[in-house]
């Protein structure tokens, strides 16, 4: 884990009412399991030693409910997110083609207000955006007082891709790996929690997914000659990934490396881990406006 030191965000101070939902859906006792199992934490980065599935997974049944409870907590968690004002919060999913980030990110929206959440993919870097430094593009679009975001793809791609690709030095991989510590640490301190998410799938998997997308019309235009060359090339963008990540993991935004082969069971986990960290920002709903309660409305009729 990279020892960059950090700062604690100074609290902004202010009147709450009574805590966002205190009964946690995420209790101690499962997030500790939950950061013992995904969290990378100082452990190193060796995707084929990380699980891809497990064997024992709640059944189909349970995992649908429990995906629907979570859903309706990280509703309200945003909201009140949203309503309070001040804090912020940035969700990085990467993954390998096929991981299923569009997946897991409509598993967790699908009962968010839109208000509440919205979601930036990155594509192909522009002219304009290739004129300026890699995370130009990025930072116009990281969450304000309020805002949660949820990043598809990110500015990991601006290392990994080149990485792959063979464009970068060993000191360029270095400086722009420290570039972005730099820069999450920027937003930490200024009060945004950074939340990033690995999916883990297996080259089996992955190219399963392929031949799926490819029989089912609805889905075979996804498929791209970059597809199929990270299949074929599973190894090399595994380890570019493996650099990546073992250089990028803080102490303020630590990667949390989950298995993707089963598609409930990935987006259970991460929906898990979005309403677990919420559930540790400490949210409430803010005061009701004053001269809104000191008019009493509710006591009046009508005329």
């Amino acid at each position: 884990m990279n020892k960059a030191d950090t700062k604690t965000p100074k609290k902004k101070e202010g009147k709450r009412s009574e805590k966002v939902l205190p009964d946690a859906l995420v209790p101690e006792s499962q997030w500790e399991i939950l950061g013992q199992a995904c969290m990378v934490n100082g452990k190193p980065v060796r995707l084929r030693q990380w699980p891809t599935r497990y064997g024992d997974m709640p059944s189909k049944e349970d995992m649908s409910e429990r995906i629907a409870q979570l859903s309706g907590r990280l509703d309200s968690l945003l909201t009140c997110l949203y309503a309070q004002g001040e804090r912020k919060l940035l969700v990085i999913l990467q993954g390998l083609d096929t991981a299923g980030k569009d997946g897991a990110a409509r598993g967790i929206m699908r009962a968010v207000h839109p208000m509440a959440l919205r979601m930036v993919s990155f594509k192909v870097p522009s002219a304009a955006e290739n004129a300026h430094d890699f995370l130009w593009r990025v930072h116009p679009h990281v969450p304000g007082a309020g805002q949660s975001v949820i990043f598809n793809r990110s500015h990991y791609d601006a290392v990994i891709m080149p990485t792959i690709q063979g464009e970068l030095t060993p000191a360029l991989l270095e400086q722009r790996c420290r570039q972005i510590n730099d820069f999450e640490q920027l937003l930490v301190e200024t009060d945004t929690t950074v939340l990033k998410i690995f999916l883990n799938i297996s080259r089996e998997e992955q190219h399963a997914r392929m031949i799926e997308r490819w029989e089912s019309p609805e889905k075979r235009w996804k498929l791209t000659a970059a597809d199929l060359q990270c299949n074929e090339n599973y190894s090399l963008y595994a380890n570019a990934y493996e650099q990546v990540l073992e250089r990028t993991c803080t102490q303020h935004a630590p990667w949390w490396i989950i298995p993707a082969d089963h598609k409930g069971f990935r987006n259970m986990l991460t929906a898990e881990i979005m309403v677990g960290t919420l559930e540790r920002m400490g949210l409430a709903w803010p005061e009701p406006d004053p001269i809104v309660a000191k008019s009493e409305f509710w006591k009046k009729s009508p005329q």
